[in-house]
């Protein structure tokens, strides 16, 4: 057997720091980014296919929380600094909307970006939606989110969990894609319900999911409302599993306009 040298992708993630750290997303891998509400998960998943998709690749986002419409207009409102209940009311100004207009725009017609929600939740529509795209040669997948793929009959949480992503891994195998497959955490045991990083063990069904995937990633932003203003955009993300490599290390990067960056953007 020899090395196929032409199998190599050029996925990113789009910062040096975290493509150094962690390496770069790859063809068969099954991908796990997981963590609290509001921690960022769609956001920074979005954004390393928006960037994959500016770089060439062919990449698809599949929300199972919002409609295709809703998805799209929620980016283009974040882009702009426009909350849900500003945009309700109007109370944006015509800069603002032309950032909006502009955004939405662009994702609608990004050729080698596709954002789809389909309308029944199982995960045999999921896979007829993938298997569409990858002929269509998409080849890089996020779907948003576990939980809200549908149960097969009277099964379990755990045993849910091991099905769906049992099969999502054969499919990577069989197919040469990648895939994240966006998670949550674990609402603390808490009664003041402090959000701390959760680790694996904060992850639900960590076992069945961690014995599936080849990375597992936790992402968490600091939700105390009262945290210091400089912290306020600091992402951190740890690998807490990578099959082929050392795991357990993690990076900062930040906010920055719904962007993400390396460092620290100033001023605050």
């Amino acid at each position: 057997m020899d090395i196929n040298f032409d199998m190599i992708n050029n996925y990113s993630r789009w910062l040096d720091k975290i493509d150094t750290r962690f390496w770069l997303p790859s063809n068969r891998e099954l991908i796990i980014l997981f963590g609290y509400m509001s921690s960022g998960k769609t956001e920074y998943a979005y954004f390393v296919l928006r960037k994959n998709a500016e770089k060439g690749n062919k990449v698809m986002f599949i929300s199972l929380e919002l409609p295709e419409y809703d998805m799209k207009l929620r980016i283009a409102r974040k882009k702009a600094w426009v909350n849900k209940f500003d945009f309700q009311t109007k109370k944006y100004n015509q800069h603002q909307k032309q950032i909006m207009i502009d955004e939405f725009n662009k994702i609608d017609k990004q050729p080698n970006l596709l954002i789809t929600s389909p309308e029944e939740k199982s995960l045999w529509e999921i896979m007829k939606q993938i298997r569409t795209a990858y002929d269509r040669w998409y080849r890089f997948f996020v779907i948003d989110n576990l939980d809200k793929i549908l149960s097969d009959g009277r099964e379990d949480e755990n045993t849910r969990y091991q099905r769906i992503t049992s099969q999502l891994q054969d499919f990577k195998n069989e197919n040469n894609v990648c895939i994240i497959l966006i998670h949550h955490a674990k609402k603390p045991d808490s009664k003041w319900l402090v959000y701390k990083p959760a680790g694996m063990a904060g992850m639900r069904g960590s076992q069945k999911i961690m014995d599936n995937a080849t990375q597992v990633f936790e992402i968490y932003r600091d939700l105390d409302p009262d945290c210091p203003l400089e912290d306020r955009n600091k992402v951190s993300i740890t690998q807490l599993k990578d099959t082929f490599e050392w795991a357990n290390w993690y990076e900062n990067i930040y906010f920055n306009k719904w962007e993400y960056v390396e460092e620290m953007p100033k001023p605050f």
